[in-house]
């Protein structure tokens, strides 16, 4: 049930998109199987199903990487110091890194709590987009992805959730379009700070959408409830 953030303190924020293409381009060619666990890649260098164990995120001074499970955890401890060292060569800067362990749980209640998203991605196939066109199915689709996300990850660090998880759709503040790369023309549909009710205290750092990977979806529940982080 655990998580790891590691933190690399560049002195200029860094979406985590570009942070991971970043990455991906100094490290190139360098542990080829390490890299390939990092960017949720097989060994043919096409995208693995299921949940991404390693994700990266934002930080306010550079940007920052999530572990989660047990291949998570290992990738980005092993991952860390390599990106440290080419980072620095590159830039000739000092460049700071730290780490943190996240606590991962959920409990049932009898009740909705709130959590907001944001920067969630929304869209896969053209499909959603029709389902977005109507309030009715727009918020079911919604809904339906934030609890499968929510159950997704879950499985994926072993943690049981309640049976009877439901969420209820509040509203958002905006879209965007999410880009599938720095030199792609297709991008995929998002919501700016969606917020959801769900029966349930989560604890940890939580993802969902799609393009979780690229740094899209996470969200920190212990900071929203004021809880205290593990």
């Amino acid at each position: 049930m655990q998580a790891i953030q590691v933190f690399f303190n560049t002195g200029e924020r860094m979406f985590p998109d570009k942070a991971r293409e970043m990455v991906a381009r100094l490290l190139d060619g360098q542990q080829d199987s390490l890299m390939q666990a990092a960017m949720n890649y097989t060994p043919d260098n096409k995208t693995r199903q299921g949940f991404p164990s390693v994700h990266f995120a934002n930080n306010k001074s550079g940007f920052s990487m999530l572990g989660f499970g047990e291949t998570g955890v290992a990738a980005v401890s092993d991952l860390a110091p390599l990106i440290h060292r080419q980072i620095a060569n590159e830039t000739k800067k000092i460049v700071s890194i730290s780490q943190k362990m996240i606590t991962l749980s959920a409990e049932c209640r009898p009740y909705g709590i709130s959590y907001t998203v944001p920067r969630m991605v929304i869209q896969k196939s053209p499909h959603h987009l029709d389902l977005m066109k109507n309030a009715e199915t727009g918020a079911a689709h919604l809904e339906r992805l934030f609890v499968d996300s929510i159950k997704r990850q879950a499985k994926a660090v072993g943690i049981e959730l309640p049976d009877n998880l439901k969420a209820t759709f509040k509203g958002a503040k905006g879209t965007f379009s999410a880009q599938l790369s720095s030199d792609s023309k297709l991008a995929r549909m998002g919501l700016y700070d969606a917020t959801f009710e769900l029966n349930a205290r989560l604890g940890g750092i939580w993802t969902c959408g799609y393009l979780l990977s690229k740094g899209y979806g996470n969200f920190n529940a212990d900071m929203q409830l004021g809880m205290t982080g593990g």
